[in-house]
């Protein structure tokens, strides 16, 4: 069997399976350890598989976590909007939890001017950027950092954010729809949910590409969350469904 071949039965596989063992593959594909780990480096340069502590998954819409850089140019205006809003709810004297997407980032100039700030980041991006600031008291969490995700997640992540308390929580996620907030990834979601946790008021700050679409992994209920801003007015089941729970603004 050829290297094309093999490629296209792992993708067969995982299709039925969507997450397997590499011993388990291995077998089913009759190949050597060799030969199966340079198929599936090829995948996963191509965007169509995931490879992790022995077992390799399935890459689909609602499970893929995209690199920062190309998220960050997604819906730039929309977010730049969320963000202006999302900018009256600062005030000096603050300690603000802010996630590691690029979203939340658009807030950043507008923390230039405030006084006395304490901020709370998972995101590499923005502590750099924060690090240029002398009014911010600045903690960026430890963890694990997956390539070009701009995140610092896992559990020394989670636990360093349960160190602390915050009048306010800035956050995004990868969907919403009237029965609550979902992540792509179960570490972003968990640290996300240790922020709201941790803070007197949680804005949850998406733009209007993210609305009525779900994903694996449950972030918040709208019951766990302050406010919803967002660029463009959402459908009217969903403002009439959500608002009896959840301010919503753009």
């Amino acid at each position: 069997m050829v290297s094309l071949e093999r490629m296209e039965r792992i993708i067969e596989i995982l299709t039925r399976r969507k997450i397997i063992s590499t011993i388990e593959l291995e077998a089913l594909m009759y190949c050597s350890t060799s030969t199966l780990r340079r198929d599936l480096i090829e995948l996963e340069k191509e965007g169509k598989i995931l490879r992790g502590h022995g077992e390799v998954r399935l890459l689909t819409a609602n499970n893929v976590e995209y690199i920062y850089s190309a998220r960050v140019r997604e819906e730039e205006k929309g977010k730049q909007h969320i963000a202006e809003i999302a900018s009256t709810f600062l005030t000096d004297n603050q300690s603000i939890f802010i996630d590691s997407s690029s979203t939340a980032a658009m807030i950043v100039p507008y923390l230039e001017n405030l006084k006395n700030l304490c901020i709370i980041t998972n995101g590499i991006e923005i502590a750099r950027r924060l690090n240029e600031f002398d009014n911010v008291t600045l903690f960026l969490s430890g963890g694990h950092i997956n390539y070009g995700t701009n995140s610092s997640l896992g559990d020394f992540a989670s636990e360093f954010i349960n160190n602390f308390h915050a009048d306010l929580a800035l956050i995004s996620c990868r969907g919403l729809d009237k029965y609550g907030s979902y992540e792509a990834n179960h570490n972003q979601a968990r640290i996300k949910q240790q922020m709201i946790k941790n803070s007197d008021k949680s804005l949850l700050l998406a733009d209007h590409s993210k609305f009525n679409t779900s994903h694996y992994f449950k972030l918040a209920h709208y019951h766990d969350l302050d406010c919803i801003i967002t660029d463009t007015p959402p459908i009217d089941s969903f403002q009439k469904e959500v608002e009896k729970i959840c301010e919503i603004l753009w």
